[in-house]
C-alpha cells in the first residue's frame, strides 16, 4: 500500500504582534500540481503575473480573485486556520512573544490536519525573526513528537512571491479573517475586499466564519486559551 503524502502550505493573516484580529492559515494538497495548473491558467486568462495578495484586491482585480476563490473551491484543496481575537483570547500575550504563538498555532494546525499514516512536507511563508526562533525544528519536532511518528518529514519558510500556494493562503486566510474585522467595526461592508470575502463564504457554502467553521474541505477555529493548544 502506497504512503499517504501531502504538502501542508502556512501562512498568517493581519500583524500578529499588535492587530486585534490574526490568523495562521493551512492549506494542504495531496498533489499540488492540479490546482496549481488551474491556477496558471487563471493567470494567463487575466494577464495577472504579480502576486496574489489580499492587499492588492481592488475593484480592477476583483474578477481575478473571485475566480481565484472558486478555482480553490472546487479543487481538493483543504484549508484550516485558526483565528485569534486579542480581546478575549491572546496567543501572543500566552505563549510570549509573536513567533512562538505563530510556531504553536502552526503546530496545533498540522497536528489537527495530518491523516493516519500520512507524510507531510510543510513550506511556510517567511518572516524575519531573532536568530534563536528556530521554527522549522521546532514545528517539525513538536508534530512529530505528538503524533508519536514520523508525520512532518520537512519545514522551509520561503518568500511567499516564490511560490502561488503561500499566495494562496494568503487570500484564504484574510478573507476569513475579514469577516471578523467587519462584526467588529473595522473594516467595511461594501469595498472590493468586503466583496472577495462575501464570495469566498458563497463558494465554500459557509453563511459565517464567526462561530467558527467545519464543513467540507474548511476547517475555522477560533482560538481560545484552553491550555490544549
Amino acid at each position: 500500500m502506497d504512503t499517504q503524502t501531502a504538502i501542508a502550505f502556512l501562512d498568517e493573516s493581519g500583524a500578529i504582534s499588535h492587530d486585534r484580529f490574526f490568523a495562521v492559515g493551512c492549506l494542504k494538497l495531496a498533489e499540488p500540481s492540479v490546482l496549481l495548473r488551474r491556477i496558471q491558467k487563471l493567470r494567463d486568462q487575466h494577464h495577472w503575473y504579480g502576486e496574489i495578495h489580499w492587499v492588492d484586491v481592488t475593484k480592477d482585480s476583483l474578477p481575478f480573485y473571485s475566480s481565484v476563490v472558486e478555482v480553490i473551491a472546487k479543487s481538493e484543496a483543504e484549508f484550516s486556520c485558526f483565528v485569534v481575537d486579542r480581546e478575549s483570547a491572546d496567543a501572543v500575550a500566552r505563549f510570549g512573544s509573536p513567533w512562538r504563538a505563530y510556531e504553536k498555532l502552526a503546530t496545533q494546525l498540522l497536528i489537527g490536519n495530518i491523516r493516519p499514516g500520512e507524510l507531510v512536507t510543510v513550506l511556510a511563508d517567511n518572516y524575519s525573526a531573532p536568530d534563536e526562533v528556530v521554527f522549522e525544528q521546532d514545528v517539525k519536532r513538536e508534530v512529530n513528537r505528538r503524533l508519536q511518528r514520523l508525520a512532518v518529514t520537512n519545514v522551509c519558510r520561503l518568500d511567499s512571491k516564490a511560490a502561488d500556494p503561500l499566495q494562496l493562503v494568503d487570500v484564504m486566510t484574510s478573507g476569513v479573517t475579514f469577516e471578523f474585522r467587519q462584526a467588529a467595526g473595522l473594516a467595511g461592508q461594501r469595498s472590493p475586499k468586503a466583496r472577495l470575502a462575501d464570495k469566498l463564504r458563497i463558494a465554500f457554502e459557509v453563511s459565517s466564519f464567526l462561530q467558527g467553521c467545519r464543513k467540507g474541505h474548511v476547517n475555522v477555529q477560533l482560538y481560545r486559551d484552553t491550555g490544549s493548544n
